[in-house]
């Protein structure tokens, strides 16, 4: 749901390469064990996002 409203804006804002990650929901309410396994579950994602050079036709 989040993911696809995420493509969708930012397709809108000319960047239709965005990376994207997504964590697991809810976020809110959870154990701190159970956010610090969905960080680690995603760190790799997160980074990969962070360092990103999308092809000179995305601009």
């Amino acid at each position: 749901m989040f993911e696809a409203f995420g493509r969708k804006k930012a397709r809108a804002l000319g960047f239709a390469g965005l990376p994207i990650v997504s964590i697991p929901h809810p976020i809110t309410g959870i154990p701190l064990d159970t956010v610090h396994t969905h960080a680690d579950e995603i760190f790799e994602s997160v980074a990969e996002s962070l360092t990103y050079t999308p092809p000179e036709d995305e601009g």
